[in-house]
């Protein structure tokens, strides 16, 4: 019978998203940052029923397939939890992971392609959400282990370039200097609570988020990246409610840019430090592109784009030849994309609402048109209620733009009363995660 603290000898079978999954006297333990084929000592952290977890003690045999993280916080922060796979064995994770959702899941047996892979393993992220963690005086920026809201302290990320290493040590440094303290979620005191920031091409945007007003001087702040940047926008968030989510409501401009301009695929477009968007620009433009490539367009009335955020992918579509259509639901993000459908000179008619209740309305107008769609959900998925709207408007053919295969999964099961699964390709939007975005066609089935 096994029980917390116990040391065994365990081999990794398979895996369980990142987790190692192996058999131990009837039990089905789960161990993080191993590969199938290696056997470690390892200590029992949790038990119930027939079901541990544990944790790695010492290795006694080691995969051919591993390789030393780069990280020196690997094993503590949760964020680069494949960091001891080979970045070939990263892609065949990713992709059978895809597979097996869909299968199980999805009840399809469908071909999936070999991962995209990303032409930067590091370095690669163009945005940064930090909390900003310890005492008064003693600031510093960093990460999450994996499960818990305790912070590694880290000042920085691999995964992004050393832009946010610098920005992290500028910011730290300036809350040291004036005493300014960081927030503690336990007590709800303290004020700086996270730093965000997204850097593209040479174009840096800053909000400090903060329980509540924040009345320290930020000009010794701005010195301070102005010596580091020669493009940057400084922000205040508000998040004074007691939650874990990172941006509060209110947003006051501060200084220097407002937002990013920028041009990817042909399409201008501006961020705002709230917007949402792809945090891969190379993974993100070899998406949409092959989204363009798989859409059939040669018949189309309208075209939808759910979940459209900025609205790059909208402007990508978009053609005199049809009516073009985009749904999101944050008024930023909405606004933005008016801004690009008009510095782009593109015809498409944005709606700000909640695609499970805007869709139906939309489908209704067109109805009698032949409709193509794109849809980019949240981890969340579609839902019910979205599939059904797309199942009652018999849209021609639709790109699945997914970042999470489970719920893609389910999806697809609902949708395949409709439309069968033509094409699938994983792509590395996020190395050295277990993360994997997926984009799938889907062609409306003829009796």
């Amino acid at each position: 019978m096994l029980k917390q603290d116990d040391i065994i000898t365990y081999t990794a079978e398979s895996y369980a998203n990142s987790e190692t999954v192996g058999y131990v006297d009837g039990y089905t333990v789960f161990v993080p940052n191993m590969l199938a084929g290696e056997t470690a000592k390892v200590k029992v952290t949790y038990v119930k029923k027939n079901i541990a977890y544990a944790r790695i003690v010492e290795f006694i045999t080691t995969s051919p397939l591993s390789v030393n993280p780069k990280c020196k916080h690997f094993g503590k922060c949760g964020g680069c939890v494949l960091s001891r796979m080979s970045y070939a064995e990263q892609l065949n994770f990713k992709r059978n992971k895809v597979m097996q959702n869909l299968r199980k899941i999805g009840k399809t047996d469908c071909d999936v392609l070999p991962c995209f892979p990303s032409p930067k393993q590091l370095e690669y992220r163009n945005k940064i959400s930090l909390p900003i963690c310890g005492t008064q005086g003693k600031a510093y920026a960093g990460m999450y282990q994996k499960g818990t809201h305790k912070a590694v302290k880290t000042n920085g990320c691999l995964l992004c370039g050393s832009w946010a290493t610098t920005l992290a040590n500028e910011v730290t440094e300036y809350l040291n200097a004036y005493k300014i303290a960081p927030y503690d979620e336990r007590t709800f005191k303290g004020e700086v609570r996270h730093l965000v920031a997204r850097y593209i091409d040479g174009q840096l945007l800053v909000a400090l988020v903060v329980n509540g007003e924040f009345k320290h001087d930020l000009q010794p702040l701005i010195d301070r990246l102005n010596k580091s940047f020669d493009k940057f926008g400084l922000f205040i968030n508000i998040n004074n409610n007691k939650n874990n989510v990172i941006l509060g409501k209110t947003t006051r401009y501060i200084y220097g840019l407002k937002y990013i301009e920028s041009e990817h695929l042909g399409v201008k477009f501006r961020l705002q430090i709230e917007s949402f968007f792809q945090v891969n620009d190379e993974v993100k433009n070899a998406i949409y592109s092959k989204v363009k490539e798989l859409l059939n367009t040669s018949q189309t009335q309208a075209l939808i784009d759910c979940f459209s955020g900025v609205g790059v992918l909208t402007n990508v579509l978009a053609d005199d030849r049809f009516d073009t259509y985009a749904i999101e639901i944050e008024p930023s993000a909405a606004d933005d994309a008016n801004a690009l459908a008009e510095i782009n000179g593109k015809r498409i008619t944005n709606i700000c609402g909640d695609v499970n209740v805007e869709l139906p309305k939309l489908t209704n107008q067109l109805n009698g048109k032949r409709i193509t769609m794109v849809v980019d959900p949240p981890r969340k998925g579609l839902g019910e209620t979205v599939c059904n709207t797309i199942l009652s408007a018999q849209v021609d053919n639709i790109v699945y733009v997914s970042c999470d295969s489970a719920t893609l999964a389910r999806d697809i099961a609902q949708l395949s009363a409709g439309y069968k699964v033509t094409y699938v390709e994983p792509y590395d939007l996020f190395p050295q995660t277990d993360q994997v975005e997926t984009v799938v066609l889907l062609v409306r089935r003829t009796q």
